[in-house]
Order: C-alpha cells, then structure tokens, then sequence
C-alpha cells in the first residue's frame, strides 16, 4: 500500500502530539502518596540499603537560624565512604554519568569522595502535595504538542509520573527552589591554573509557579522563573543589571532579557542573550542556555526521557562553604576535598539536536534529582562526538522555610568544565565573607519589570 506525504505527516504530527499528552495510568496515580511521594520520588530505599527511604528531609542544624548568611552544614562530622579514583574506576563506572567519566579520563588524579547518602530534600507542604496530585489528575496539565510549551499545570511538580524527556525537563526547570537573596562571586580557573573573579554580583529571585497568589498563566504568572542581577565588581562593570524572564507558554513565548548599562543608562531588551550564546560577564565561559545546567527554551533539541538509574552525583554541598575559595579551586579541576557525592537515583534525559537548527552542542545529557527534581549534572557532545562540556550543580537543600512553609533546593553554583580550552568556572559561589545567601519572602513585581532598572541600576 503506497501512504501519501499528506497522510504520513499527519500520522507524524498525531504520534507527536500522544507523546507530548501522555498521561498516567489510575493505576500509576494511585502510587502518587503511597509508594512514591505526591512529587513522584520513590519512597523507599534501594535493596542494597545504599539509598535509604525518603523521610520529609533534612531537619534546621544546630546553630541554623532565620538570619543566617550562609547555610550550615548539617552534616559537618561525615567521612567519605570510599573513594573512586582512575585506579578503581571500572569498579563503579555503571554508576557515573558520561562527562564524570570523561573528567576521569581527562585528568588522571580526578577524585570523587563518596559520602552517606541523605534524601535531604524537604518535603512539599500539604497545598502543595495536594497541587501536584492535581497536576497528576488534570489531563489540561501537559506540555505543548511538540513539548516545549507548558500549559494547565501550577503550585507544583507538573508531571510527577513523566512520560517523556519534556516532561521531566519541565519538572527541572519549575523545581521547587525558595525564594532568595544572594550575593555571589563566580570565578574562572584558565589553562594556566590561574583564578580570576569573573564577576561579583547580587541576584533577586522569583517563582511565580509556585505562588498562590498569582493568577496562572496571567502578568507574572506568565513565567515559571524570573531573576535580576546587579554587577558589584569588576569596577567597569558596576550598576549593569540583567533581567530575564522565562515563559511558560515557550512554545509561542521566546525568553525575555534585558540588559542596563550604566554608561548608557539605558534599559534595552537583549533577545541575544540566549541559547548558546555566552555570557560575557563570566567570561565566555557558561552559555545562557547552561545557566542551572539548562535554562530558557526547548525547541532546539528532542528531549528523550531514557529512564530513572542510581548514579553518583554532587549532592548537599554544604562543606565547600566552610572552605577558602582559594582552596575550592584547584588548578585543573575543583578540589575533591570541597565536593560531597552521593548515590541518589536520577531521571536521565538525552537531547538530540533538532536537522536544521544552529547550536555549538550535538547532544546533550541531563541528570535529574528524583526527589527534588533538581538538575544535577550535565554533559555535552560537539559534531565529532566528543564531549566537550561537563557541567555539575552544587545543590544545597534548604532546611529553613517560609511563612507558607516553602523549602527548596538552591541550584545556582555550577561548575562547567570546558575540556577543549581545558579550563572551567565556578559561579555563583557565596564563600567570601561579603557574600551570602539568605531566604527571603520575595521581592514585589515591580523587582523584575524592564521599567525599574534604570531607575536603581546607576552606581
């Protein structure tokens, strides 16, 4: 039987269109809240008692409080485990993430000290659980038919049973984070092994997602995650602002950017500044589309969900905080002393670049907390099939809540390795002592609008 183009495209477009509205079973939904968490976290712990069972999460630590600048470690007297060096690799490389092993093969003295596993994520407040089972419920909560938008869903996990790597991403990208203002230092480590302060800034936070007070998928409630940064140093650059919003509704939405310059004092909406375009203030060296590991749209790449695996991976980095950041950074790599693993289980997603479209990666892997739904790692293959870029999240789960009874975990440390120019940064760190990081109860709207910028951005 010859099918004609008309009718194969259409037969494309409907298989298209099941995927991106898969829905769970009853049978599925039913586990939401009794084997698995509302979020959709397995509950209990692996058979080999590695992974332990889900309990509500990490508890405030002795000497925690409300005003702190700085998180403290709720885990201060741990000792690693063991160990996986080059000389043991083979021994756990089932468990390790491809750009962890390419580190391994990069650099022969790369280390990665293994800890006691905490499912330290805290848990959903009962309005929120009860919004995730709707999301679960809602055949209106789904993803646009090729994925990229999202539509229906709100105040929490949008698909807590995912059926496809755009689900998961989505689950990624609206995490549950907090609310907070930090003021940070990123700083770049070249092929020489020499440090250099990229940038020292301070970072106003929003996630109209998760708050009930905005009307969904209406003014603020048009974005899922919104920021403002304002440059402190270098000196050249003090009182530049960036503002970027990013929309829900992706699929017909492109993400908003804005940027202040003070020479100009001037506000101009900055479409540039998105995908792989790097971000000059960290001196090339992160792309706007890495910012968290993934940030803004999905329409360049097929996102594929390949499943959920235990794997090593970065996990309540707590410890480095406590160190110099002179001594974090080591000359080809961050000192395995400042970094905590763990073994969690992750949702994996691969990411194939769409015929057609322009981007500096061919693909792209995604590793995803189960419990917070947190990037963790990420790693990325140029046209050759060579990995070139390994990216790794310092996650901190917030023991301290809001009013509403809000956690989060705070993601905005990342560490990128770039393997061709064999140098990395490390972003976001609030180590210095004029740096912090402090739970807030939000900034008004009037924070995050293009028109405010001007009017607070001269130094």
């Amino acid at each position: 039987m010859i099918i004609s183009p008309r009718i194969m495209v259409a037969t494309l477009s409907l298989a298209v269109a099941s995927a991106a509205f898969a829905q769970p079973t009853p049978e599925e939904i039913k586990q939401l809240g009794t084997t698995l968490t509302p979020w959709g976290a397995e509950i209990a712990g692996n058979k080999e008692g590695t992974i332990p069972a889900y309990t509500g999460g990490v508890k405030p630590p002795p000497g925690s409080s409300p005003g702190e600048s700085k998180p403290v470690d709720p885990y201060p007297g741990e000792k690693p485990l063991f160990s996986i060096t080059n000389q043991n690799l083979d021994q756990y490389a089932d468990k390790l993430t491809v750009g962890t092993k390419v580190l391994f093969k990069r650099f022969p003295e790369y280390r990665i000290d293994v800890y006691p596993t905490h499912r330290s994520f805290g848990s959903l407040t009962d309005a929120q659980s009860k919004a995730a089972l709707a999301n679960a419920n809602n055949p209106q909560c789904s993803t646009s038919p090729d994925g990229v938008g999202l539509r229906g869903c709100w105040g929490a996990t949008p698909f807590p049973i995912p059926k496809t790597g755009y689900e998961a991403m989505w689950n990624a990208l609206t995490h549950q984070t907090g609310t907070y203002t930090t003021r940070m230092r990123s700083y770049f480590v070249d092929s020489s092994g020499s440090q250099i302060m990229t940038n020292d800034g301070e970072l106003f936070s929003d996630y109209p997602y998760w708050d009930q007070k905005v009307t969904p998928y209406q003014g603020a409630g048009e974005t899922y995650y919104r920021f403002i940064t304002k440059t402190v140093a270098p000196s050249r650059d003090a009182g530049q602002k960036t503002l970027i919003w990013y929309p829900l509704a992706a699929e017909t939405e492109a993400q908003r950017t804005w940027s202040y310059t003070t020479g100009q004092r001037r506000t101009r909406l900055a479409p540039e500044l998105s995908y792989d375009t790097p971000a000059a203030s960290l001196s090339g060296a992160m792309n706007y589309d890495e910012i968290g590991l993934f940030a803004g749209r999905m329409d360049r790449f097929d996102f594929k969900l390949v499943g959920r695996q235990e794997m090593y991976v970065p996990y309540n980095q707590y410890k480095y905080l406590s160190m110099k950041t002179s001594d974090v950074l080591g000359k080809q790599f961050v000192n395995p002393e400042a970094v905590r693993w763990e073994l969690h289980r992750v949702w994996v997603v691969k990411a194939t670049r769409k015929a057609g479209v322009r981007h500096i990666a061919a693909e792209r892997n995604f590793y995803i907390d189960e419990d917070s739904w947190t990037l963790m790692a990420s790693d990325a293959t140029d046209d050759a099939g060579k990995v070139f870029r390994v990216g790794l999240s310092n996650t901190k789960n917030q023991y301290l809540r809001r009013a509403d009874g809000t956690a989060g975990m705070w993601n905005s440390v990342v560490t990128t390795y770039d393997l061709n120019k064999g140098q990395y940064l490390m972003s976001s760190m609030v180590n210095d002592p004029e740096c912090y990081l402090k739970m807030t109860e939000g900034k008004p709207d009037y924070t995050y609008r293009s028109e405010s910028m001007a009017g607070t951005g001269v130094r």
